[in-house]
């Protein structure tokens, strides 16, 4: 169905459905970096005070990456509802909110809690979650391309957990 042949009603589901999405995980990843903002990066004590990889990143650029990373994500989900709805095929965006949570999850734990193992086993359940989504996005129907926007997301959080376990084993007093 094209632009042309929908109802003036169905855009205004579609761009309400869409700005859902958006506030869902643009806004969730900015509520969680509110709660957290000086449990990570240079305000931090705690944070400026772990031994850190060479590998690691500087403080702003999480900043940048988010951002990017949950604007795909919310595309990728909203492309998928509008082939699925959540009634007809709903296990990829069950799944998809499952691995949204799971990603605000790892902030507390990590950024709250400072327990970094916890944080560790938590990503990679996380990573599990993000790889079942892709795998549901690819098998929708029209909407293969949705994985794909999900791609530097899956590689960003590999990243992260490895900057997690060196984090771990670099500060076993965080225990």
């Amino acid at each position: 169905m094209g632009l042309k042949d929908m109802k003036r009603k169905d855009i205004l589901i579609n761009v309400a459905v869409l700005i859902g999405f958006l506030i869902l995980c643009m806004g969730g990843g900015g509520i969680m970096g509110a709660i957290t903002r000086n449990d990570f990066g240079d305000d931090s004590e705690w944070y400026v005070s772990l031994k850190k990889p060479s590998f690691n990143p500087p403080s702003w650029l999480f900043g940048v990456v988010w951002p990017i990373l949950y604007l795909l994500m919310a595309v990728a989900a909203f492309a998928v509802w509008t082939k699925t709805g959540i009634k007809k095929q709903p296990a990829p965006l069950i799944v998809f909110f499952i691995q949204l949570a799971l990603n605000f999850i790892w902030t507390l734990i990590f950024g709250k809690a400072k327990n970094l193992l916890a944080a560790f086993v938590e990503i990679v359940v996380l990573l599990f979650f993000i790889v079942f989504t892709m795998i549901l996005f690819l098998l929708v129907k029209g909407r293969w391309w949705t994985a794909i926007l999900l791609v530097p997301y899956l590689a960003w959080v590999c990243f992260a957990t490895a900057l997690n376990w060196e984090l771990h084993i670099l500060n076993p007093k965080t225990h």
